[in-house]
């Protein structure tokens, strides 16, 4: 006994040597993902910028450089084409939106398996989707005649408009799988991947839209330029993921059914909130339009996208945080996200704050800047559409945040069922008071239920230590 009892002052201090040794070990753990967390953020941001001012470049330029190459007719039936494929992307059911979280989870934990039973869950699926739509849609454009499928603009038969309706569907069927690519990519952090692929797949379409208005009046060239290069992009965007990530592609014998029934799920309630945006901007658009005079509806319609550009230009700013987030409550540092959520509530209200007064104040000169024709809106509506810009980024904030948490189910319902009480009060708000009355609508929904909802999902509850 008393040699033990000599032995353990020698012993106390080793253990404590090692703990200490831990302890450190573990903060400077923590404090390099912080700071790979921050970078990967800052990078997404840079690269936001520059794929940004590509997309801008495409929305401004696009328009009037295929107008004057196909004319009237020739445009109509662009515009046919494209919006009746783009409906074929709901067929992606949101899965991609419902791997984020889980994915990033998986990943700080390096749990390769899980990753990788998680991608083909996911996956799989929406191969199996784009194969028998192939089948049920490509034979209906290919033999159904063309004024059955897009009305007047169809009416002509001809072969240049049966194939690019050919080329459009084909593309955007290939993009229902490859689209779950910019979610991949996101739960990884590697977001500037997608932004950089972005931008130089834009500057191809713009390159490709001057030498098409050269040299083609065909509507398919045109059509082929904005449905092809996206899917090349998204194509390319994989297959570096997968080079990265080889075991993503394993195959363990694991079944992937209860993880892909789960998947499915949350990728329906993310696609419903994403179907939000029909529903705030689209629904009342064409409910004026059939209502309103068409001189109303024409300056309720710029406006909108007056209030939609700045909104999405944000939200390219705030898409990052939702992995970033994930990846903090997996690793349990609690420190970063409760500042991250302070000060990206006092940037949004900056922000949102400095959109309101602008739009308040030079509200009519920034439009008339933009259409360069004059402009009249009245003091209210120009403060409502920036009292709006303020809310929605307050609202797409917690939005992120809340999915990064893991709240995906109730975050979603939130944001759906604010717009489906919106979409349904429109009638009776343009009867009432007209465009005002939808602007304090649009307002009043998101201060009635999201603004104070989503934020209550924010709560975290730090895991006691010795639990998992």
């Amino acid at each position: 006994m008393n040699d033990i009892d000599r032995e353990l002052p020698s012993v106390k201090p080793e253990v404590e040597v090692i703990e200490e040794l831990r302890f450190r070990r573990n903060k400077a753990g923590d404090l390099a993902h912080r700071q790979h967390r921050q970078r990967r953020i800052k990078q997404a941001w840079s690269s936001a910028i520059l794929s940004k001012v590509a997309t801008i470049g495409v929305q401004t330029l696009a328009v009037p450089l295929v107008y004057r190459a196909l004319g009237e007719g020739g445009y109509a039936a662009y515009a046919a084409i494209t919006a009746s494929a783009g409906l074929i992307g709901i067929l992606n059911l949101g899965i991609g939106g419902s791997l984020v979280t889980p994915i990033a989870e998986a990943a700080a934990g390096t749990d390769e398996r899980r990753q990788a039973v998680l991608v083909q869950a996911g996956l799989i699926p929406l191969v199996l989707i784009c194969l028998l739509g192939s089948l049920a849609i490509i034979p209906i454009v290919t033999f159904v005649p063309l004024s059955t499928l897009f009305g007047r603009v169809g009416t002509t038969g001809s072969l240049d408009l049966r194939v690019a309706a050919l080329i459009a569907v084909s593309a955007t069927l290939a993009a229902v799988p490859l689209s779950a690519v910019i979610f991949l990519r996101q739960a990884y952090q590697e977001m500037h991947f997608t932004s950089l692929i972005g931008a130089a797949s834009n500057t191809f379409i713009l390159v490709a839209l001057v030498v098409a208005t050269r040299r083609s009046t065909s509507l398919a060239v045109f059509v082929a330029i904005f449905v092809v290069a996206p899917v090349a992009a998204h194509a390319l965007n994989l297959a570096l993921l997968f080079t990265k990530r080889r075991f993503l592609l394993r195959k363990d014998g694991r079944s992937t059914w209860e993880d892909g029934h789960h998947i499915l799920a949350d990728g329906i309630r993310y696609l419903g909130a994403s179907f939000s945006y029909v529903l705030i901007f689209q629904w009342p658009v064409y409910w004026i339009a059939r209502s309103l005079p068409a001189s109303t509806s024409a300056w309720f319609a710029i406006c909108v996208q007056a209030v939609v550009l700045p909104i999405g230009f944000v939200i390219g700013f705030l898409q990052p945080l939702w992995s970033s987030t994930a990846d903090a409550k997996a690793r349990a540092d609690y420190h970063w996200l409760d500042h991250q959520i302070k000060r990206g509530r006092a940037v949004t209200l900056a922000v949102g704050g400095s959109a309101f007064f602008a739009l308040l104040f030079l509200g009519e000169r920034l439009i008339h800047l933009w259409l360069r024709k004059p402009v009249s809106l009245d003091l209210l509506v120009r403060g409502l559409m920036g009292a709006y810009i303020l809310l929605a980024i307050w609202e797409y904030f917690h939005f992120m945040l809340a999915l990064g948490l893991g709240r995906l189910r109730e975050a979603t319902a939130a944001v759906f069922q604010r717009s489906v009480m919106f979409a349904i009060a429109v009638p009776l708000l343009t009867m009432i008071g007209g465009v005002r009355a939808i602007w304090c609508g649009m307002c009043c929904s998101v201060l009635l239920w999201t603004a104070w909802r989503l934020p209550r999902l924010l709560h975290v509850q730090p895991i006691p230590e010795g639990q998992v």
